[in-house]
């Protein structure tokens, strides 16, 4: 089973694929890939407590990732983006909604338009 060690190994090598870009796409099977090469182990797979593990080691290198590990497959695709940024805000907007944030999406949004205030 991989170990802590190896998590956090893994989440350095995806925020160095990230290298300056705001994300990347990449099939949730090259993450279990990189994680067997790492860990040494051909047989690891990414069930909710690995999935759990690794997105905390993701966050600890400032990187999050949507959809979530534990919500995806071995076929489907992640995004991975630098946490903080103005994406990171609008994806918890987006994958949470509700009528309290509608003004900080509406805020977003504007941002995205090139129409914001710069001083506020």
């Amino acid at each position: 089973m991989p170990n802590p060690h190896h998590l956090t190994l893994v989440a350095r090598q995806l925020k160095g694929r990230l290298n300056g870009k705001a994300f990347l796409t990449i099939d949730r099977s090259e993450i279990t890939e990189l994680l067997r090469q790492i860990s040494g182990e051909d047989t690891t797979r990414i069930k909710s407590g690995i999935a759990s593990d690794l997105e905390r080691a993701l966050l600890e290198q400032a990187v999050r990732c949507y959809p979530s590990l534990a919500a995806t497959t071995t076929g489907d695709a992640i995004r991975l983006f630098h946490a903080g940024t103005l994406l990171g805000q609008l994806t918890d907007v987006l994958a949470h909604p509700a009528s309290e944030t509608d003004k900080e999406l509406a805020e977003l949004l504007t941002k995205i338009k090139g129409k914001w205030l710069h001083n506020s």
